[in-house]
């Protein structure tokens, strides 16, 4: 069964947003049009396109190799506008709130983990890999497995439409730009050779290198190439390829993928899109604050209470109760549990655990470690979890690789250290008194 892999180019995305709606704003003047434009995009198109799996990658804020080798590389890209970044918070709050999680590397582009993303995700011939951006050199990644989709246009393009785009094939991309040179990343290609003659040259020769091997030994192989390229390879367009050689390979340089990042951390079944995750109560809520008022109109507005499940609700509050409850789930026949946590942050790293909810053969569990009353302790409710991830239980829950973060991080934590970090956390936020 094949899957649909959607890896979004995020800077590039962003900026496309921004330029895609007519600036405007909340009644006290906060710029939200791209924030907007990005919050339609994930409710309406993706909801209704469901990609298997969905990543979101920025640019790192650093410079990068291409600074190294060109330190003009992008200098002629002007700053991001001040009302698009005052809304880059809003945006990245909203994305974190959708559980969508962001895929930053220091001192490598987008593009150059997108790229090494393709490259691994295709070895599995049942991956179709959609990638999200208007960037010239990510056409060069084209292939049968690979596709560039424009979200705006719902246009899709494979290597029959690369080649509709640059007229050279999606393997030649990279030297076409190398040529042509790129204004958006200030690539400087090679003066006054423009798209038709890379076209033709590239379409013969299938390379830079191949083009420049031909132009070295003109005279001796100028007869073998065929008559359009001879009539190109002449005179002064002779004179700026050779003129401008080393241009030419810088640019290529420039305009070549490092499909190498380390990305050893990196596993797929961790960025699994789930719809619901982006039409939560924290997200709905954070409309309201921005006034996205057109994209709250599918939400469920009636609260779910525990009654309304019609299940038994049993308090846990001593570790007495976890005995009893803890020989129930590990004596029974039962092969699946629902699990839930609460915590101090919806950031997996930073949160401290305040209860876990089970609900297991239709009875509802609260365990209290931290709301206020009578608690049980951490030693005994981390012996619990330790013992129910140890059975063959199916682990059932609602942004389930979140709540088994915080309980690895719960497990792993000194308990002395987690009382004293969740108890500053409740009183900063209000809920311990």
């Amino acid at each position: 069964m094949s899957k649909k892999i959607y890896l979004i180019d995020g800077n590039s995305f962003i900026y496309r947003m921004f330029f895609a709606l007519p600036e405007f704003s909340t009644k006290d003047g906060r710029i939200v049009n791209a924030t907007f434009w990005m919050a339609k995009f994930f409710m309406w198109q993706l909801v209704k396109e469901k990609p298997d799996f969905l990543i979101f990658i920025k640019d790192a804020k650093w410079e990068n190799f291409r600074h190294k080798i060109y330190s003009d590389y992008k200098a002629t890209r002007e700053k991001m506008p001040d009302n698009l970044r005052s809304q880059m918070s809003d945006i990245e709050e909203m994305i974190v709130r959708m559980w969508i999680d962001i895929i930053e590397i220091s001192w490598y582009e987008a593009d150059d983990v997108i790229g090494t993303l393709s490259e691994r995700l295709k070895k599995e011939s049942d991956n179709e890999i959609f990638i999200l951006s208007w960037d010239k050199d990510l056409y060069a990644l084209v292939d049968e497995q690979v596709k560039i989709y424009d979200t705006q246009r719902k246009k899709i393009s494979g290597p029959d439409e690369t080649f509709e785009k640059f007229w050279v094939p999606a393997s030649c991309v990279r030297d076409y730009l190398a040529i042509c040179g790129d204004t958006s990343d200030n690539i400087p290609g090679i003066a006054w050779i423009g798209p038709k003659k890379a076209q033709v040259l590239l379409n013969e020769f299938r390379s830079l290198e191949e083009i420049y091997k031909t132009i070295d030994d003109i005279e001796n192989s100028f007869e073998n190439i065929s008559a359009e390229s001879q009539k190109i390879l002449k005179w002064k367009t002779l004179e700026k390829f050779i003129d401008w050689k080393e241009n030419a390979f810088l640019s290529q340089k420039l305009a070549t993928l490092d499909c190498s990042v380390d990305l050893s951390d990196f596993h797929l079944h961790d960025f699994e899109f789930h719809p619901k995750e982006i039409q939560t109560p924290e997200v709905f809520s954070f409309f309201e604050e921005l006034e996205f008022y057109s994209l709250l109109e599918n939400r469920v507005t009636e609260n779910q209470k525990w009654n309304h499940l019609n299940k038994k609700v049993n308090i846990i509050w001593d570790d007495i109760w976890i005995n009893e409850l803890e020989k129930k789930i590990l004596s029974s026949d039962s092969k699946e549990l629902v699990i839930d946590t609460e915590t101090t942050s919806l950031n997996s790293r930073q949160a401290e655990l305040i209860w876990v909810s089970l609900l297991f053969q239709d009875e509802i569990y609260y365990i209290n470690l931290w709301h206020r009353g009578p608690c049980v302790s951490v030693d005994r409710l981390k012996t619990l979890l330790r013992n129910i991830l140890d059975t063959d239980l199916i682990i059932i829950g609602h942004n389930l690789k979140y709540d088994l973060q915080i309980i690895e991080e719960f497990l792993r934590k000194d308990s002395k250290a987690q009382e004293k970090n969740t108890l500053q956390d409740l009183w900063q936020l209000g809920l311990w008194i």
